[in-house]
């Protein structure tokens, strides 16, 4: 590419190179390079070119052009006159002070910016003067007008923006401050004359070029699905945004509670920075969360925070602070995952509107990772409850009878389904030293884990007052007082407990629970044995008292949890208790096997396979 440029302007200034830069300006110009001078000579020039270097001035860079600036009060923009800095094709630096109302770009001689290059327009563009600077504004180009890298028809120029023109991509740099030539010298070889660039606080060209800084969010997103944990997003999001802004620090904030606190950290030589180096600006980070948008703070040129107390305490001269927001929290509610906070204390620093674009794109990015992220943990903690919950229902299976003991002119059958993986259901069977048997039912208030806990040690003591000889009626008064004194008020069980003999014969007790219904083989009838005692663990004072059962040749006795006649089909009806009495109607007399099969076909075919709402427990013994 090939442009000649010439002006038509008296106040054109042209300087002296101090050095080529490697590569194009970019980004935020937090990180630094060192321009190599042209003169060779010694040290002690070096220095004297120091001495002449004024703490009332202040450097600036474009495209290894070193400028030197009138040092202004920080609270003061750091440049106030506007400047166009550009290279001809000569490699010669030039410098147009803006102060016309109106400023023509363009390839015929009438331009106050000519550049002899076949793909600019005869006009351009035109530079227009405003109350805040300067507005460009293309006049028709066949080639376009481009503010960094992006084409525009009309932009609102800020300071550091590069205006490129034409197919062949002519660049002008838009910058505030009245510039003199800096004397050339040696700077890249001198650590004195570099340490005192950056303590008077210098803007200094970014070490990565446009380009690696976009192939750095290419290569962001190519490596973002191998990253499924917190501390590997962390750590790229971090690492690439370091290595694109050259920020000296950089952090990561996740929301804890109501606020956002640290969750990682690194400076800009990749070093781990632990939550004790944690200090940010409040007031930029609030804004963020406030608005859900990013702040871009540049000492200088930023009247809402330099002024704050934080910034002024860290010294801080450049911050960029963005949220990280997925696709869902950007599709739906706003909801911020995290932040991404970069910030530097010893460069003063210039962020163009190209490099806001570039840290915005690298937060849209940096926010889908970490909400994938939050899936995959979200997912991860999922399976691990699912295999615990599996566990706990195994264990809970195991406490239940693996086989029903053998009383003679008795068959036994058993059904439970909890409507989690666990339950506060509970059954057994205990043959007793006597040779009868003894059966239960319970139902523990609650649902799922707790109850089930409840449940399996209430089975336990049970067993053991049962196994031990003791009454019927003793064992639920000692199970009743063990309740009132372990467990809260709010915690209650509903149980049909019973004895029977080989003959039928034996004892019950209901205590608060749903009727159990005996079906009489002679007559086909079914009698409703209802409560006749209090729910267990409501008052420690009760005594339990045990009432006569007798089981004739062909009678079957079922003993239920609510959860079957609760059962909804998806009208939201319930099963209730007429329709499981028409079922032992007609299937009590094929014997108790045939009872069982086909309750369970039934409870299926009404519920249609909607969700139970209730464990679900089934107890059936036939006298035979």
């Amino acid at each position: 590419m090939s442009a000649g440029m010439k002006h038509t302007r008296d106040d054109v200034q042209t300087f002296q190179c101090l050095g080529q830069a490697h590569g194009a300006p970019v980004f935020g110009n937090f990180g630094r390079r060192h321009c190599r001078g042209q003169d060779r000579k010694g040290e002690g020039e070096t220095q004297q070119h120091n001495r002449h270097y004024s703490h009332n001035e202040s450097l600036v860079t474009v495209n290894g052009i070193v400028l030197v600036s009138p040092r202004t009060d920080h609270a003061k923009p750091m440049f106030s006159t506007p400047q166009l800095y550009w290279v001809g094709p000569d490699g010669q630096e030039n410098c147009l002070p803006l102060e016309a109302g109106e400023i023509l770009i363009g390839r015929k001689g009438d331009a106050d910016v000519v550049l002899n290059n076949q793909h600019v327009s005869r006009h351009h563009a035109k530079l227009v003067k405003t109350a805040d600077g300067y507005f460009l504004q293309d006049l028709g180009s066949t080639h376009g007008t481009f503010v960094n890298e992006t084409r525009v028809e009309q932009h609102a120029l800020r300071h550091g923006d590069k205006i490129s023109l034409g197919k062949d991509r002519i660049d002008l740099h838009y910058i505030f401050g009245e510039v003199k030539p800096l004397k050339p010298g040696r700077p890249d070889t001198t650590k004195i004359f570099e340490r005192s660039l950056i303590d008077l606080g210098v803007v200094l060209p970014s070490e990565v070029s446009d380009l690696e800084k976009i192939s750095c969010i290419l290569d962001f997103q190519y490596q973002w699905e191998t990253l499924f944990t917190p501390e590997a997003a962390f750590q790229k999001i971090l690492e690439s945004a370091l290595k694109i802004s050259g920020a000296e620090r950089g952090f990561i904030l996740v929301r804890d509670n109501q606020d956002f606190g640290y969750a990682a950290g690194m400076d800009g030589k990749g070093h781990t920075l632990s939550q004790s180096h944690f200090k940010t600006s409040h007031t930029v980070v609030n804004d963020v969360v406030k608005n859900t948008s990013a702040v871009f703070m540049v000492e200088g040129l930023d009247n809402r925070y330099r002024e704050q107390a934080s910034i002024v305490a860290m010294n801080l001269r450049a911050i960029a602070c963005m949220p990280l927001m997925g696709i869902r929290s950007q599709a739906d509610t706003p909801s911020i995952l995290g932040i991404l906070y970069l910030d530097s204390t010893k460069r003063m620093h210039s962020l163009s509107g190209l490099d806001e674009k570039i840290l915005n794109k690298l937060a849209v990015e940096a926010g889908n990772v970490l909400e994938r992220v939050e899936m995959i943990k979200s997912i991860e903690q999922r399976k691990k409850l699912e295999q615990e919950l599996t566990l706990a229902e195994e264990t809970q299976r195991t406490l239940l009878p693996q086989t029903f003991p053998k009383v003679q002119n008795l068959n036994l059958h058993a059904f439970s389904k909890p409507t989690r993986y666990v339950g506060g259901d509970f059954y057994d069977f205990v043959e007793l030293e006597t040779g009868e048997l003894a059966g239960v039912l319970a139902d523990v208030s609650g649902k799922g884990i707790s109850a089930s806990l409840l449940s399996s040690m209430l089975l336990g003591c049970l067993q053991m007052q049962l196994r031990a000889n003791v009454p019927v009626n003793e064992s639920l008064n000692r199970l009743n007082r063990f309740l009132c004194e372990k467990s809260s008020s709010s915690r209650f069980v509903t149980m049909f407990l019973f004895t029977l003999d080989s003959k039928g014969s034996g004892q019950y007790i209901s205590a608060g629970h749903n009727p159990t219904y005996l079906f009489r083989a002679a007559s086909g009838d079914i009698e409703e044995i209802v409560s006749n005692n209090m729910i267990v663990g409501a008052f420690p004072s009760i005594n339990y008292e045990a009432a006569s059962l007798q089981l004739n040749k062909g009678d079957v006795l079922l003993a239920y949890s609510d959860g079957l006649t609760e059962a909804e089909n998806p009208q939201g009806e319930m099963l209730g208790e007429e329709r499981v009495k028409a079922i032992i109607r007609a299937e009590a007399p094929a014997g108790s096997t045939n009872l069982e099969r086909k309750l369970l076909e039934g409870i299926h075919n009404f519920t249609m396979g909607r969700s139970q709402t209730d464990d679900i427990t089934i107890v059936i013994v036939e006298r035979v």
